[in-house]
């Protein structure tokens, strides 16, 4: 009795718990395609444990209650089936087997790096990031995310004044991310990306990503890194190709580099 009352209890709660998160399934509102297929991979096989949970938790219930000591005072006894062993072990395996297919084709689309797009080296420190434009830059000389000057009031508190370093990428355009660190383990992580990557020292590791819409999203550091690793916050802003475009020419200006048409920056992202 006590267990139903459990299960009865946590059917109760689960649909109640699901309606109030401001996300369900714990996730952020995808803003590309790289989060929308970890989404969609996670909520299917979370559907897939749902109907498991029933199909497997009422035989249960059922069984406890219909064959109660009180009802079967003397039970039937046989030792196997043939024909339900080989259902429950047929079922799961094939279960198991459509969730390797769906993740390895998600692990091959994340795993490939497009052609196309963007290169951004991304420097992790301590405590904080540096972004540089590789495709945008000539002569030796970098074209990088500038210092940033103006406070971030999305996560700033009312004693604590937070700045954040922006990594500018514009809209539907391919970011191939090249990961580093320059002193200890950091990790690069955008949650509405989906993405989250080490930063080691004296490695390199790739990944991209893709806004779909312009936007502001908040990154930080997921990675225990010493004791400021709490404030170690950076900004992806997604923007349109004209804005992109100013960009990239105001940074090139403090570079030292000349001005580059729309049309010469667009040739260098193909």
């Amino acid at each position: 009795m006590r267990t139903l009352l459990l299960v009865l209890f946590s059917l109760v709660i689960f649909p109640i718990s699901w309606g109030q998160t401001a996300h369900p399934g714990g996730f952020p509102e995808a803003a590309g395609p790289v989060a929308t297929q970890i989404t969609d991979l996670y909520n299917f096989i979370f559907w897939i444990t749902c109907v498991v949970f029933f199909v497997v938790t009422i035989p249960i219930l059922f069984t406890i209650y219909r064959f109660r000591r009180k009802k079967n005072p003397n039970p039937a006894k046989f030792s196997h089936s043939t024909a339900v062993e080989l259902v429950w072990t047929i079922i799961p395996a094939l279960i198991c087997a459509v969730i390797t297919y769906q993740s390895y084709n998600v692990m091959v689309h994340l795993n490939t790096m497009p052609e196309e797009g963007l290169t951004v080296e991304v420097v992790g420190y301590q405590f904080g990031w540096d972004f540089y434009y590789p495709d945008m830059g000539e002569s030796g000389n970098y074209v990088a995310s500038p210092e940033p000057t103006e406070v971030n009031k999305k996560i700033s508190l009312p004693e604590v004044e937070r700045y954040t370093k922006e990594l500018v990428i514009p809209v539907d355009v391919p970011i191939k991310l090249h990961v580093t660190s320059q002193d200890v383990i950091h990790a690069f992580y955008a949650p509405e990306l989906g993405m989250k990557i080490d930063a080691m020292p004296g490695r390199i590791n790739y990944a991209w990503i893709q806004a779909d819409k312009p936007g502001t999203y908040i990154g930080q550091c997921y990675e225990l890194c010493g004791s400021a690793h709490g404030e170690m916050f950076f900004t992806v802003k997604a923007v349109s190709m004209g804005r992109f475009v100013q960009f990239v020419n105001e940074q090139r200006q403090e570079a030292g580099l000349s001005v580059l048409q729309p049309k010469q920056i667009i040739e260098r992202l193909s």
